[in-house]
């Protein structure tokens, strides 16, 4: 019997589920990354909605939450194992099992999408942009952070992350690496109103 290859990590994002938390790559590299993400949200930004793609379990959720209290949080993420964690450590979110190229939220109904060290793994990248676009209201802000090494299996470039962005209709605001081997791109979905 042969094995299917576990392209998008699922496999290894579920066993890695219940310690995930405790890890160490915790406090080396997700915290500043997740507060990277926050230092990119404009000064009087106050999104009445949010969504964290590739939650795991909920960690950048609950970071959004004590900024913005009063936003309706939401998470997806493709492994189950991160799904139940999230569910249980950010209750105050909805939480869905679903890719990043299959969002399961209505056209227009957030003001913020993240994406935190989970865009290489994304099975489509193209798709997985156009989805942030068309789940974002007009004005709304998408701010991916992820691997910038095309050696570690990140198959996009930085020109083609913007070229996706652009295609999407999201107006490039910027693309910088404050951390180390990491790109920071935010785009804001353009205002028809605006045009």
């Amino acid at each position: 019997m042969s094995r299917t290859r576990d392209v998008n990590g699922r496999d290894h994002f579920n066993q890695w589920s219940e310690t995930y938390e405790r890890s160490f790559m915790q406090w080396l590299l997700f915290d500043n990354v997740h507060k990277g993400v926050l230092k990119r949200v404009p000064a009087g930004f106050s999104p009445a909605g949010i969504l964290d793609i590739g939650c795991g379990t909920g960690r950048l959720l609950r970071r959004m939450q004590a900024r913005w209290p009063s936003a309706a949080l939401a998470g997806v993420d493709l492994a189950e194992g991160m799904v139940a964690q999230a569910r249980a450590q950010t209750p105050q979110a909805t939480i869905y099992q679903a890719p990043a190229e299959h969002l399961p939220l209505e056209n227009g109904s957030v003001d913020l999408v993240t994406s935190t060290v989970s865009f290489h793994h994304w099975t489509d990248q193209a798709q997985g942009v156009r989805e942030a676009a068309r789940v974002l209201r007009p004005g709304g802000l998408f701010i991916l952070a992820d691997m910038s090494l095309t050696a570690h299996g990140h198959p996009l470039s930085r020109t083609q992350v913007r070229a996706a962005f652009e295609a999407a209709g999201l107006v490039l605001r910027s693309q910088t690496d404050p951390v180390p081997f990491f790109t920071f791109t935010v785009g804001e979905k353009a205002d028809p109103a605006r045009l």
